[in-house]
């Protein structure tokens, strides 16, 4: 059996990744979460621990702020919080129930 996979990534976790979250990843956010070394598992925790925020566009977008690090480290442990670090500053932008893309974050989001 072989396995289709878009720029590295295996499409059946992608898949397992889809019926879990509720959101689907574009092929655009595949290429993008694999250029950018964001794992599944930071994607998966953005959608189920992330803040969400509305942008003018309509889209959200979902990142990490404390309040959603506690939670995660309530969940998991602070060891893993601790080596994942790096990770964190990730996020989303979700359009319906896809997700279009994940980048890093290189500037504070400022709530109003």
């Amino acid at each position: 059996m072989k396995i289709a996979t878009l720029s590295g990534v295996n499409m059946i976790s992608m898949n397992v990744f889809s019926k879990t979250s509720g959101f689907r990843m574009t092929s655009h956010a595949l290429e993008r979460s694999q250029q950018r070394c964001i794992p599944p598992l930071i994607i998966h925790w953005l959608c189920q621990y992330g803040s969400r925020r509305r942008n003018s566009n309509g889209t959200i977008l979902c990142y990490f702020d404390r309040k959603s690090l506690r939670l995660v480290s309530s969940d998991v442990g602070n060891i893993v919080i601790r080596r994942l670090s790096g990770l964190f500053n990730a996020y989303l932008i979700i359009a319906g129930d896809n997700i279009v893309t994940v980048g890093h974050r290189y500037r504070r989001i400022k709530n109003f």
